[in-house]
């Protein structure tokens, strides 16, 4: 395998993504084959590897890095269906001579390996044992924009938003997660940056994620599982946690004021009653008047 951007590279048996990648499951002997034509570079966050429609597009297996999809409709207008990252491949129908059916854009940097589908279709090298692998890595592309759908018909974007962080979970194969920007994520999600920032302040609160910095968080996935149903609560030791922690914790200054606003009111009664008392010692028709 040849790379063009770095001096070093590793080869497919030394590849994080080789258990997930239709290249690195062949085989010694047909990689071996196919090294002359595949080749790895680097890609930056907003280009785009693949165009809707392009009939030069080539093969490529993302090694890192995540991706957002689109499709084009009949209006000519490109929406998000899902993303892409470690093991993916794009582009498939190359390999048998059809267009690109997704574009496929950088939401961060990444890399990612280049096979010459025409080269290596003139050389024979798609058998049919190549082919059933191919068959399988499209069956899970399509349950992956079935899983992307799904989530669109989960009530409520924290819901919604629970469901896309386990799917990146899954494309990044790892629970430490590496966050799209707000704007990536809204139109995911059909919805605004704004309701993204207070649906991922809301995951936080409810135990579903912890926040690292603006770009990386932990997902606890029991808790997002059942926030991705489209519920609001906790699973139920979760919340009786929340609740045991909550009850040890000082008020809030507002709270404490609010508790201490009916005592200072009943303390100034009891004062008024009580300079009120000795007035009537001091006038006795008036308590005379106010007894009878």
């Amino acid at each position: 395998m040849t790379h063009t951007d770095e001096p070093a590279r590793k080869t497919c048996p030394d590849c994080a993504c080789q258990p997930q990648c239709l290249l690195g499951r062949q085989d010694d002997a047909v990689r071996e084959a196919w090294a002359p034509f595949i080749t790895e570079r680097r890609f930056r966050k907003g280009e785009v590897l693949q165009r809707q429609g392009d009939g030069n597009a080539t093969l490529q297996v993302v090694k890192v890095g995540t991706l957002i999809q689109h499709r084009r409709g009949e209006d000519g207008v490109d929406r998000p269906v899902g993303m892409a990252g470690c093991g993916q491949a794009l582009g498939v129908p190359a390999l048998l001579a059809h267009p690109a059916e997704l574009t496929s854009v950088a939401v961060m940097p990444g890399r990612v390996c280049e096979v010459d589908a025409a080269a290596v279709t003139r050389r024979g090298l798609v058998t049919a044992d190549f082919l059933t692998e191919l068959a399988r890595e499209q069956m899970q592309a399509h349950s992956r924009l079935a899983d992307w759908a799904r989530i669109m018909h989960v009530r409520g974007v924290t819901g919604q938003l629970a469901g896309a962080l386990l799917q990146l979970a899954d494309i990044q194969r790892s629970t430490l997660v590496r966050l799209p920007s707000h704007t990536v994520l809204a139109s995911l999600l059909a919805t605004t940056r704004e309701t993204i920032a207070r649906a991922l302040a809301a995951l936080a609160l409810q135990q579903g994620i912890v926040r690292h910095d603006r770009w990386h968080c932990a997902i606890q996935r029991d808790a997002l599982v059942e926030l991705s149903r489209g519920g609001r609560q906790l699973p139920r030791p979760q919340r009786a946690a929340g609740a045991a922690a909550l009850a040890t914790e000082t008020p809030p200054p507002a709270a404490r004021a609010a508790a201490a606003a009916p005592a200072r009111s009943t303390a100034a009664g009891s004062a008024g009653r009580s300079r009120a008392a000795p007035s009537l010692h001091r006038h006795p028709a008036a308590a005379a008047a106010f007894q009878g």
